[in-house]
């Protein structure tokens, strides 16, 4: 009597050959001229993994389900300020502890010439870089302040969400003698959702002219979630 092999009883089937020698967590591996061994999973394996649509930048990781998930490989991008002499006019602000996020005006326009610089996954536009991945993300801000809005004046710094949420913490730092020169700094964690952008926010506690020479506000994908 002839069976098909497709009929054969579950019970019937026989293991795959080399099953009996080999090792634990070893899987088939084929050589491409009829035969083949049972070796680790290796990347050129991952060819090719159910899900990932000939999309390019992307890294596989355990899902927790005995499983691969594939997210991207990275996002960064920065918005810098360059050999910049042109002032940002501020307003002293009425809170001078300033912790009312409310009275911070947004580093926009004239004295505040925003360009990108070495995007990967994120826009720039104006003012703002927009993340196109979900995910952790850590913040760094550096700014050379080249002139103070006053001889003692202090001057403070924050980000905030889609025009939303402000920065919990801000940055200040405080001109010392007429004509100072100073550098302020910040970095920090913060989880975004696709479609999110931040801009840069400042404050001082006297009115005068802003002089921001050079400035670098960037985002690096820590984690994508």
């Amino acid at each position: 009597m002839t069976v098909q092999h497709r009929l054969i009883p579950e019970a019937q089937l026989h293991e795959p050959k080399g099953i009996s020698t080999a090792v634990i967590n070893k899987v088939y591996k084929s050589n491409g001229a009829g035969s083949g061994t049972w070796d680790d999973v290796d990347s050129s394996m991952l060819q090719g993994l159910s899900g990932d649509g000939g999309v390019a930048g992307k890294r596989p990781i355990t899902n927790g389900t005995n499983g691969f998930s594939l997210i991207t490989d990275a996002a960064y991008g920065a918005q810098v300020i360059t050999n910049n002499s042109v002032a940002f006019p501020l307003v002293a602000v009425a809170d001078t502890t300033f912790n009312t996020p409310s009275q911070y005006t947004l580093l926009t326009g004239v004295g505040a010439p925003w360009l990108s610089e070495n995007m990967h996954n994120i826009a720039f536009s104006t003012d703002r870089l927009t993340v196109s991945v979900t995910g952790v993300y850590m913040i760094h801000l550096w700014m050379n302040i080249a002139q103070f809005t006053g001889n003692t004046a202090k001057v403070s710094i924050r980000y905030r969400i889609n025009g939303a949420a402000y920065s919990s913490r801000k940055p200040t730092i405080k001109s010392a003698i007429a004509a100072d020169i100073s550098q302020l700094s910040g970095f920090g964690l913060i989880s975004l959702t696709a479609g999110d952008y931040i801009q840069l926010y400042a404050a001082s506690d006297t009115t005068g002219n802003l002089v921001i020479g050079d400035c670098s506000s960037l985002l690096e994908l820590i984690r994508a979630t």
